[in-house]
């Protein structure tokens, strides 16, 4: 095993040692070249965001976060992104479309930013009809607005706040454009995903 300071290579196979490592998404021949994730650098940024939300005005603090966010290396995108949550503000979901280039792995943070950012059904309308990856976190972001009961296994932010879709829509218009949705993308994910966002719904309505 060839190693270096900013990376691991790893010829042939790969022998897990416990250390957290990413994989970049490309290959040299049989080299795999694996990079270490620094979870510190992720919470010292976190941290550093919470303070900024407390300190500064909405329009500044969102202007810092951003900037660190648009300089941050790609793999730390998907943590990095829930700085934003400190500033609930629409603009993030102009924000979100304006970074959807950099999303290459849907993970959960970007429905927990849309959620929390007073989401509403004409912009999670808008983003189905573009497709993946916004359609991907349309929906999770709609698991999050119509979720009941207590929340088990979402976060602590996203139970405290309880987020509704901002504009109310009616369950049966929601339901049939989700279904509709699945002529095009009915992978066993999103048909989960949608079919719970569905009983959300008519629970609700209940």
């Amino acid at each position: 095993m060839a190693i270096n300071t900013n990376s691991f290579v790893i010829f042939g196979c790969t022998r897990y040692t416990g250390l957290r490592l990413y994989q970049d998404r490309y290959w040299q021949g049989k080299t795999i070249v694996l990079k270490m994730y620094d979870q510190e650098k992720v919470d010292e940024f976190i941290n550093h965001a919470e303070n900024i939300a407390h300190t500064f005005d909405k329009a500044t603090a969102l202007s810092m976060i951003k900037e660190k966010i648009e300089s941050c290396e790609e793999r730390y995108l998907n943590e990095f992104i829930s700085a934003l949550n400190f500033v609930r503000d629409e603009s993030n979901l102009d924000w979100i479309e304006q970074n959807t280039h950099r999303i290459h792995n849907v993970s959960l943070s970007w429905g927990h930013l849309a959620a929390v950012s007073y989401f509403n059904w004409n912009r999670a309308e808008k983003w189905l009809l573009k497709g993946r990856p916004l359609s991907l976190v349309a929906i999770d972001a709609l698991v999050f607005c119509t979720t009941n009961g207590e929340r088990l296994n979402q976060s602590l932010m996203m139970r405290e706040l309880n987020p509704r879709l901002a504009d109310n829509p009616n369950s049966a218009v929601v339901a049939t454009s989700l279904q509709k949705y699945l002529l095009s993308d009915n992978v066993p994910r999103t048909k989960m995903w949608v079919n719970r966002i569905i009983n959300n719904l008519f629970e609700t309505d209940q």
